[in-house]
This record gives structure tokens, C-alpha cells and sequence, in this order.
């Protein structure tokens, strides 16, 4: 395999730890893709820890772990092939021989144990008394007059967010550590939210799923692909659109610290959950620090480049999505570079509702969105408004790209694509 960075043996142990079954070759693949290796490749990487997948290793032996060898046949977790130095035969629990590939003087261990009753007690675990240590309000203060505040409650928050209106949240930092390292921005306040319970929620309703705007990205994916799961396929189309776009939205490690709220105020132009949350319907909570709420579209939160419709004394509380309907359908897109950890050239989400009619499918509700194409997450109206109530076929098709043609306009010297 040659050189391994830390990084990927990490990401593999915190894979194996939290995995209940044995993981999928692209589970593994996709806790490593947030590592970067400049030398061994990821190819001779990723082919060593497919060891420890479910899968079907005939390929590279000749043993199926789909279907394992019967009786007390052990397979070698060196080679991958089975062999006699693990049966019964060979292994006395009071006295191990050393003898073989997986001997060494221990027991050997199957690959497929990865549940952790196989390891040692004397591993290092995450400490308990972190586990159940209380949570209290922290006020700390920095060089320069720097000031952090870690609330628990939303009236906390709502409290300083009147003190300090100009004040920066923060949950993962992955964009306010950009800004401050990098673009030289100084936050003179910052109000961590992460454990807030009335922004953490995730609640499954009647009528959509209400997601809480400290929500994080992983727990939101988790979220989505137990509901596809769970409920009628016709109504999950928009999450399913969702599952499929935060597949390429950075890596596991910022997914894992990365929050909903954070992505759409931040309001980057190129956002890759932005149009899908435009197109798909979704609803924004706002609450004031005065404790009023107000429900806004999502298609008309987003005001210009990095501009929302948030006031001084507001903050974002939750995202309401919405089910799909019968013969709705909700689609995403994105174009970039390449596929894994990159910023997209253009990206967009698509709606359409299909109504029968006599022997056609005519549209009766639609919505696009774009990103990457303007200075913020862009809604094609006059696309919208063509596309509803004409028969749904390849000429429809035909016209709406001409009339997306002035809903999009972009100069010849544009940055990007």
C-alpha cells in the first residue's frame, strides 16, 4: 500500500467503530473521500481497507464473503483466502501456537469481527465523563476584545442575538474559519448554537419533515434516507433529490460538523442545497428576538449576493420540506470539476407536477433553480410559468430552453462555466 496518511486510518477506525454491520465498499469510499493523498494514490488505499466490506471478494480471491465457507473453515485475514492456522485444530485458548500468516502469537481475528467484542479492553475509548459531563452557559472572552457565547436555550440565543445583532453564529465553523484564516474578516462576537435543542430538531410530520436549522448535514442525510424508507415512494422524491446532492456536498468530516442553517444563510451563489430547497418548495421559519415567527418561501429568502431576508433581530429557527405529491417529481443537478469534494460550476433543482389528461401528462405545477449562473441562488419565473399547463413531451422541452435563455443571462467574460 505504501504510505498511509493518519487522516484515512482515522476516518476507517471511526468507520468500523460506529458501523453496526460490516460497511459497504461505498461507505468506505465515502469516509475517506474527505482525505487527501499526494502519494500513495487512493486506488491501492481504498483496494486495502475493502477488506473489511460485505462483499464479493472473488475477484481478488477465492473466497466469497457472500457466501462464507461452511464448517470451521477460517479464512486468513492476511490473505483473504481460507486456511487451517484459525480452526480449532490449531488454536488452543490456553496456548496459542506461533505458526502461519495470522498467528504472530495472538489469536487471530476474522475481518467481519468489526463489532468490537473482539477487541482488547485495553483500547482507547472516548472518555465517559465527556459523555455525561453537564453542559453549562459559557461566556468567554479573547485577545482583542474577542467574545464567545455558548447558549443552551432559544431565549439565550434570542437574548444575545439582541445584545449583539451584529454577532456571528457559528456551529461547524467551516465557513467562519474560511473567513477569518483566509479572507482576514474579524467577528468581534461569535455565538456557538450547536446545542440549542430548539435548532437541533427533526421532526416527521403528517405533511413534510421540519428540520432545525443547527441540524447537521450527516444527521439530515440520515434523516432522509430512513423516511425514503419508511414512507409511500411518491412522497419522498424531494429527499431522495437531497440524498443524491449531499452525496457530493463536501466531505464526511464537514458533513459531520456542517449545518443546514449555516449553508443557506451563508447564501453562497454556488450553494448546492439552495435551489434544491427553492425548487422543492421548502419553507423558512424566522423568529425575531421577541420571540415572533414568520414563515417566508424559500424562493424569495435569498435577496442578493450573500443577502437573505433575515433582519438585525432575527435568525433562522427552521426548514419545513414539504412531501411530494403523486406524479410530482423532484430532480437535482450538479456540474463541477469533478465529482468528489469540489465546488460546483453550476448546480440546480428541479420540480414538476404531471397531471393526467385525457391521454397526456400536462404540467400543472413546476419550479427551477439555479446556482453558479448569478450573484445568488436564481429562480427561472418565466420558465416556471411556461412550462405550467402545456402537455408535458420533448417539444416542451424545446421551448422552456429558449425561455430559459432569458432567465439565465450570462456575459460572455463570466467567471466559471
Amino acid at each position: 500500500v505504501g504510505f498511509v496518511t493518519p487522516g484515512f486510518i482515522m476516518s476507517m477506525y471511526a468507520l468500523l467503530r460506529s458501523s453496526q454491520t460490516p460497511p459497504t465498499e461505498e461507505q468506505i469510499e465515502e469516509s475517506l473521500a474527505g482525505n487527501l493523498c499526494r502519494c500513495t494514490g487512493y486506488r491501492p488505499i481504498v483496494d486495502a481497507f475493502r477488506v473489511f466490506a460485505k462483499t464479493n471478494d472473488s475477484l481478488y480471491t477465492n473466497y466469497n464473503s457472500l457466501n462464507p465457507p461452511k464448517g470451521d473453515e477460517f479464512i486468513c485475514p492476511s490473505t483473504g483466502k481460507p486456511c487451517s492456522c484459525g480452526t480449532k485444530a490449531a488454536i488452543d485458548e490456553d496456548n496459542i501456537k506461533q505458526s502461519g500468516v495470522c498467528s504472530n502469537g495472538l489469536k487471530p481475528v476474522s475481518y467481519s469481527e468489526i463489532d468490537g467484542s473482539s477487541y482488547t479492553n485495553k483500547e482507547l475509548i472516548f472518555p465517559p465523563e465527556l459523555l455525561l459531563r453537564k453542559l453549562t452557559y459559557l461566556n468567554l472572552k479573547g485577545f482583542g476584545g474577542l467574545k464567545w457565547y455558548r447558549p443552551l436555550t432559544l431565549q439565550q440565543v434570542l437574548d444575545l442575538k439582541a445584545k449583539h445583532p451584529n454577532a456571528k453564529f457559528v456551529i461547524g465553523n467551516t465557513e467562519v474559519g474560511i473567513e477569518t484564516r483566509l479572507k482576514r474578516i474579524q467577528y468581534p462576537v461569535l455565538i456557538s448554537v450547536i446545542h440549542v435543542p430548539e435548532l437541533n430538531t427533526l421532526n416527521v410530520k403528517d405533511d413534510g419533515l421540519e428540520i432545525g436549522s443547527a441540524v447537521r448535514l450527516s444527521e439530515l442525510m440520515k434523516t432522509f434516507r430512513r423516511v425514503t424508507s419508511e414512507r409511500s415512494s411518491y412522497e419522498t422524491s424531494a429527499c431522495k433529490a437531497f440524498i443524491e446532492q449531499l452525496k457530493w456536498f463536501a466531505g464526511t468530516q464537514i458533513r459531520n460538523v456542517a449545518s443546514v442553517g449555516g449553508n443557506i444563510c451563508t447564501a453562497s451563489p454556488i450553494s448546492d442545497l439552495n435551489p434544491l430547497w427553492m425548487a422543492a418548495g421548502a419553507k423558512f421559519r424566522i423568529v425575531d428576538c421577541k420571540g415572533n415567527v414568520r414563515t417566508t418561501l424559500a424562493e424569495n429568502f435569498f435577496l442578493g449576493y450573500r443577502k437573505v431576508d433575515l433582519a438585525g433581530d432575527e435568525i433562522l429557527l427552521s426548514v419545513f420540506l414539504p412531501w411530494t405529491r403523486p406524479f410530482e417529481y423532484v430532480k437535482e443537478f450538479k456540474q463541477a470539476h469533478r465529482r468528489d469534494d469540489d465546488i460546483a460550476l453550476v448546480n440546480a433543482g428541479m420540480r414538476v407536477l404531471l397531471e393526467k389528461k385525457d391521454q397526456s401528462w400536462m404540467v400543472s405545477d413546476a419550479a427551477v433553480a439555479y446556482g453558479g449562473v448569478a450573484p445568488l441562488s436564481l429562480s427561472a419565473s418565466r420558465t416556471k410559468i411556461f412550462l405550467i399547463g402545456k402537455i408535458w413531451n420533448k417539444e416542451l422541452l424545446k421551448g422552456a430552453l429558449k425561455v430559459l435563455e432569458q432567465d439565465v443571462v450570462i456575459k460572455e467574460d463570466a467567471p466559471g462555466g
